[in-house]
């Protein structure tokens, strides 16, 4: 503890001990004149029983006194008064009435008792009965406490100082025990979490501000935790992820190196036909390596906090059809001779998202649908309910041979070879990085991605993606589909 926190403890501590005390000498005060005290003073009572007793009142006083003085007691000074204050009757005679009695309060009821206090005593110097008459009177005595029972005010401001600090001191002994047994368990748990024992926790025995405290360390500590374990999780899969990339990438250049050395040291012996499919395996590989190295570079720049504040309210209407046009315009659908058609919602599909990571998403849905398709690719949108609300619902539906169980279960991963023929274009083969975008652009954006192979009942057979997005906004009821069939490209 230091010394600063130690001072302003310690006069915190001293404070609320003066008030304490001054609220509870307030308090006794208090009852005890208003006659709401435990007091009862025995000579008070001896006196009102005489009194009660004999309708002579002087005579009644005398008796008292007599009574003291036989047992070694000085005298007392009372007076016997009316509901008015009127003096019935007082000993010595003709004693006139103290000042202070007016601040007593009169008994309502007999034998009650009202007393007055000097300022900072607990002793009474006046004391007020009712006595049992059939009109309201009442004996005031005057109370001459011996001196070995009377302290002076300086003696009173000294025990009420030493009170004071005893009450302190006790009270910062025992929140120097209890803070120095939570800094040393304070000290341990944060020697294991430097050790890298993440698992290091306060245990709470009791929800005080001290146990919220710790119940607020713990969370930051699971918090931590986690974080550490994603990043070690993050840095293994980087880790497999550039070996396995190193072997992705030795595959391709091998080729490339091969065709190139033929074509170099053979070219001028081969026929044309041969040079050329050399030169194509070239021109393919440097396609792939193209393509591969842009996925990634993608996939390694969409999680960032950048492309996350890049959000806004997107129409997937216009985005989807900005991409079938693009994805009609490929070399391959033109050679296919894709047919494309739209089904879809007369009125825009409004979802929150980066315009630019949903134009990527579809380009890379359409590529696939093209390269499985064999004549027709069929894309319909809707609204549909889901537990959060309403959301948006794209299928993009080719009419192929439909894909493997394999690949319907590694959709959305990263394969660690390559699919698809070689010797094809560079759009069919594939390390399944065009997935994993799709995969992670929709779970982004609170949506997701999901594929199936058609059954043979269906019309068109083949491979259906789904995708579903939040929907912002609920469109209009019971609005009619309608169908466009856009054949030549889009032209």
């Amino acid at each position: 503890m230091t010394k600063r926190l130690f001072l302003r403890l310690l006069g915190i501590s001293l404070s609320l001990s003066l008030i304490l005390e001054i609220l509870i000498l307030m308090g006794v005060r208090n009852l005890n004149e208003r006659g709401e005290g435990p007091l009862r003073n025995p000579v008070l009572k001896i006196a009102g029983r005489l009194l009660e007793r004999s309708t002579d009142y002087p005579a009644g006083l005398s008796t008292f006194n007599r009574m003291r003085q036989s047992l070694g007691f000085p005298p007392v000074v009372a007076w016997v008064l009316d509901q008015k204050g009127r003096i019935l009757a007082s000993t010595p005679p003709s004693r006139p009435l103290p000042l202070k009695w007016k601040d007593l309060s009169l008994p309502p009821s007999i034998h009650d008792v009202s007393a007055h206090f000097p300022y900072f005593e607990l002793l009474p110097d006046l004391a007020l009965l009712r006595l049992d008459r059939p009109t309201p009177t009442y004996l005031l005595l005057e109370l001459q406490n011996k001196r070995l029972h009377r302290l002076r005010l300086e003696e009173e401001a000294l025990i009420l100082f030493l009170g004071m600090v005893a009450s302190a001191f006790s009270g910062l002994f025992f929140t120097f025990l209890l803070l120095r047994e939570k800094s040393l368990e304070a000290r341990q748990v944060i020697a294991s979490l430097t050790r890298g024992e993440l698992g290091a926790r306060f245990s709470i025995t009791r929800l005080d501000e001290v146990g919220e405290l710790m119940i607020l360390f713990n969370r930051m500590a699971e918090t931590i935790e986690d974080l550490v374990s994603r990043i070690r999780k993050n840095d293994l899969a980087r880790r497999d992820l550039l070996e396995e990339l190193g072997h992705d990438l030795r595959t391709p250049l091998t080729s490339l190196k091969t065709a190139a050395e033929t074509l170099i040291h053979h070219g001028h012996s081969m026929p044309p036909e041969e040079q050329g499919r050399f030169a194509r395996i070239i021109l393919e590989e440097s396609r792939y390596l193209g393509h591969m190295i842009e996925d990634l570079f993608f996939i390694a720049e969409m999680e960032t906090p950048e492309q996350q504040k890049d959000e806004e309210t997107v129409d997937l209407t216009t985005i989807i059809r900005e991409g079938m046009e693009l994805a009609g315009l490929s070399a391959e659908a033109t050679e296919k001779g894709i047919r494309w058609e739209y089904e879809g919602r007369d009125h825009p599909l409004k979802v929150r998202g980066s315009p630019l990571l949903f134009r990527r998403l579809f380009q890379n849905a359409f590529q696939n649908a093209v390269r499985h398709a064999a004549s027709r690719i069929t894309v319909i949108t809707t609204t549909e309910k889901s537990p959060s609300g309403k959301a948006v619902k794209v299928l993009i539906i080719d009419d192929g041979p439909g894909i493997s169980a394999d690949t319907i279960a590694t959709f959305g991963m990263r394969r660690s070879t390559r699919s698809g023929d070689p010797k094809r274009s560079e759009a069919a083969t594939s390390l399944g990085l065009g997935s994993v975008i799709i995969v992670t652009v929709a779970r982004l954006f609170g949506g997701e991605a999901k594929i199936r192979r058609r059954s043979e009942t269906e019309r068109p057979t083949g491979t259906e993606l789904t995708i579903l997005f939040p929907a912002m906004e609920t469109p209009g009821a019971l609005l009619t589909f309608s169908r466009i069939e856009e054949e030549n490209n889009f032209q």
